[in-house]
Parts: structure tokens; sequence; C-alpha cells
């Protein structure tokens, strides 16, 4: 038990740490390693789904007067309802079922980021844009706690100023994670151990978002995100192969 609390603590601070630099990745980055340290598929997106949370609650209060709602209120919309139709969708799933598909969607969304980031910007201010990024990210967040990447290309296209994707970006996330955190409650994903880990992982929370906030500016965000997309690939075909 002492091992997975320390493990979880450590891939925390990282986790925290990618959220502040770029502004998403927790679950990403998580997701790539809690499927070997605990027992089952639903736990690990559940203590995902509530550290996320947790490091967007706080990197959102420290910058909340540039919250810009009226983006992402379609989003947030057509996200919540998508979510909770992927959870129940998930629950019927056999453990090994849920690590294969989260595999592949591990590989599929690696291989975008290494070709594609920051080759696509996608200027989606219509309303039925903003839902279809809403029931991506909303399958996406609800199957694997990485409702990231539709949202980021959808805010970088409509949203400016750094601050405001920063804090409009971590406002939205931590909103989901509550409705998704009530969903997989719901179905019965929460382990005896979701909250004590949890619990632990909020020191790891603090320090990674601490230190992200003050060393962004030194790390060569390129190299980072490279790393952390091929670690992702190699982590898909683990999951995908594995029994």
């Amino acid at each position: 038990m002492w091992t997975t609390v320390f493990l979880v603590f450590l891939l925390t601070i990282v986790a925290s740490f990618i959220q502040r630099v770029t502004g998403f990745g927790f679950g990403i980055f998580v997701m790539m390693f809690f499927p070997y340290i605990l027992p089952t598929f639903g736990e690990c997106i559940t203590l995902s789904g509530l550290l996320a949370g947790t490091t967007s609650l706080l990197i959102a209060l420290r910058n909340w007067r540039y919250i810009r709602w009226r983006l992402i209120g379609i989003v947030l919309m057509f996200n919540v309802i998508a979510s909770y139709i992927a959870i129940e969708y998930m629950a019927g799933l056999s453990n090994a079922g849920m690590k294969r598909t989260f595999g592949v969607a591990l590989i599929l969304i690696a291989l975008y980021f290494l070709f594609f980031d920051g080759r696509l910007k996608l200027f989606l201010h219509s309303r039925p844009a903003q839902a279809g990024v809403g029931i991506v990210s909303g399958i996406m967040g609800g199957m694997f706690a990485m409702p990231g990447p539709p949202v980021v290309l959808y805010s970088i296209g409509v949203i400016g100023d750094k601050r405001e994707y920063v804090a409009t970006l971590q406002a939205l996330f931590f909103t989901l994670n509550v409705f998704y955190t009530l969903f997989r409650l719901k179905v019965g994903f929460f382990a005896d151990s979701t909250l004590t880990l949890w619990a632990f992982g909020l020191l790891g929370c603090f320090i990674g978002a601490w230190v992200g906030a003050r060393l962004f500016r030194l790390i060569s965000l390129p190299l980072l995100k490279k790393l952390v997309y091929l670690l992702m690939i190699v982590s898909g075909l683990v999951a995908v192969v594995s029994p």
C-alpha cells in the first residue's frame, strides 16, 4: 500500500508540473502508469480525474480573473452528456477490455500530437463545432480520463491571450472532473483506497503546480512534449498486448 502511495505521490508531482507548464496533460501522463500500479482500470481513471481536477482548481484560482466562461459553455454542456454515456459504457467492459481500448486511444493521441501539434489550428466559433468538440472530449474524458486534446485544439483557436487560455482551460477541466467523479461514483468505479490515495496525492499537486509556475520559462516545451508522447506510444502498446 505504501509503495503505491509513494508512486502516486511522485507521478502526481510530475503530472501537475506538466499541466502547469503546458495547460493540459495530467491525465495523459498518469494514465501511462496508473494501470500498472492500481488493481482496476475504473480506479485508475477515477483517481486520475480527482487529482487532475485538484490541479486544475489550483491553477484556475490563481488566474480566476482571466476565465472566459462564455467561450466554453456549449463545450461544457455536450462534454458532460457525452461523458455520462461513455462512463456508463465503460462500466460494462471487463478490466482487460478497458485497458486495451485505452491503449489504442493512447497511441492514436500520441501520434496525432507528434505529427500535427502546432500545425493545425481550428477556429471553431460556431455552436455545432463547439458541440462536436464537447462530444469528442467527453468521450475521451469519460472513458480514459483524458479530455484535454480536443479542448486544447479548440481553445488555441478561439483564445488569443495566454493567461485567458490557461485560466479558461483549467476552469473547464475542474468543472468537468466534478461531473466525471459523480458519474464514476454512480457506476461503482470508486475503490476503498481511492480517497486515501487522492489525499496523499494532494501534496504532489501543490508541489508540481508550484514548481511548474516558476520554471516553465526555463523548460524546452517541444522536447518535454515529445518525450511524453513517445512514452504514450510505448505505454499504449503495452496496454494493448498485455493480458
